[in-house]
């Protein structure tokens, strides 16, 4: 049975690397014997190549319907339009500003908050991007620690470009644990609570933590900072997808989160291995874990997640918010019919319909 009645993940990523070639080239190894860090260091360099075929698999063996594509390090806003091209009615895109990096990375211009935000604001006027993100736009190649002043004045010139353009911005929290993660590039992604400023100032800014604080690892540290600033902002969503089943229970308890604010979005795409320990709690959570070789397969990360969907004894209507109501009022997602999800409190508009049967009906019966 189909889990939910229109299933978005909202955080995927159809553009993979071939890295092995790279490393030979760029770092004198092989990838048996390249680390993540190795890794990290090498996909601002490497061409992605388009991975729709295997994603468009997926989505048909585990009934998902749209999927929200990012792009990451080294990918490309450009391959993800021509994917939303393609596939219209699977496939929505959100941007960054990949070129701005890129051209830092290259040496041919430095990298300013200003020119991030120049280049989102002309992705966004393109009318091809539904949003912000992976993150916010940051100096891959700053060497000084940033701390919540410095950060938050980089990042409010692309909350001022999503405010014009009415559409949501993704912050990235949590921890991976193979690349390298420090205060120079993302210091928000180790401060969930630094979103709440950018919340407050800009309240009609939907806010989505990525991961909901909680990319890999075991800890909930940062899951349970992540929760304190979405029950403080309307304007704050928690991604949920790596998280595992108690973890939707707190959420949910919570009177001031609920349904409403979550999310799933699973981070297809990356290379992020799952670890079991199956007498301990959690049984199993995605963790790069260093010490082992870097991952070649495809990861089943929806058959493990939508398994921790699948243990909550909760209504279907919550179970449908978050598996794909919430995304689809956010980013205006076409869906089949009208009144398909239960309204939201202080929710964005309804999600525009493609083919409705019963548009005059009153919304309220």
């Amino acid at each position: 049975m189909k889990l939910g009645r229109f299933i978005v993940d909202s955080h995927v990523h159809a553009q993979r690397f071939a890295a092995g070639k790279a490393f030979k080239e760029k770092i004198g190894k092989d990838t048996d014997k390249a680390s993540y860090t190795d890794l990290a260091g090498t996909m601002a360099l490497l061409e992605p190549y388009d991975n729709s075929a295997r994603l468009l698999y997926d989505m048909d063996i585990y009934s998902v319907d749209m999927c929200v594509l990012l792009p990451a390090f080294g990918m490309t806003n450009e391959l993800n339009a021509e994917l939303v091209e393609r596939h219209p009615e699977r496939f929505v895109a959100v941007c960054s500003a990949v070129e701005t990096a890129q051209k830092a990375g290259r040496g041919e211009a430095p990298w300013t908050a200003e020119a991030a935000a120049a280049e989102c604001d002309e992705l966004l006027s393109s009318g091809k991007f539904v949003g912000l993100g992976e993150g916010f736009p940051a100096d891959a190649g700053n060497r000084s620690t940033l701390g919540q002043v410095e950060r938050l004045e980089q990042i409010r010139p692309t909350m001022e470009v999503a405010q014009k353009h009415g559409v949501p911005v993704r912050m990235h929290t949590g921890v991976i644990m193979g690349y390298p993660l420090t205060h120079h590039f993302w210091p928000e992604t180790l401060n969930p609570m630094w979103a709440t400023d950018l919340a407050v100032e800009y309240p009609d800014v939907p806010i989505i933590l990525e991961h909901g604080g909680l990319q890999g690892w075991w800890s909930e540290r940062l899951v349970e900072e992540a929760l304190c600033v979405a029950a403080a902002n309307d304007n704050v969503f928690l991604e949920t997808g790596l998280w595992w089943s108690d973890l939707y229970k707190k959420a949910l308890m919570d009177p001031n989160i609920g349904a409403e604010k979550l999310l799933w979005g699973c981070d297809w795409g990356a290379s992020i291995p799952f670890h079991a320990q199956y007498d301990s709690h959690p049984p199993a959570y995605a963790v790069q874990v260093r010490k082992q070789k870097l991952v070649r397969h495809q990861i089943d990360v929806w058959g493990w997640s939508l398994k921790q969907l699948w243990r909550l004894d909760i209504v279907q209507d919550d179970l449908n918010l978050i598996l794909g109501g919430n995304a689809a009022r956010l980013y205006q997602l076409p869906v089949p019919h009208k009144r398909l999800f239960r309204p939201a409190y202080n929710a964005p508009q309804e999600p525009p319909v493609a083919d409705d049967d019963d548009s005059i009906a009153p919304q309220c019966c």
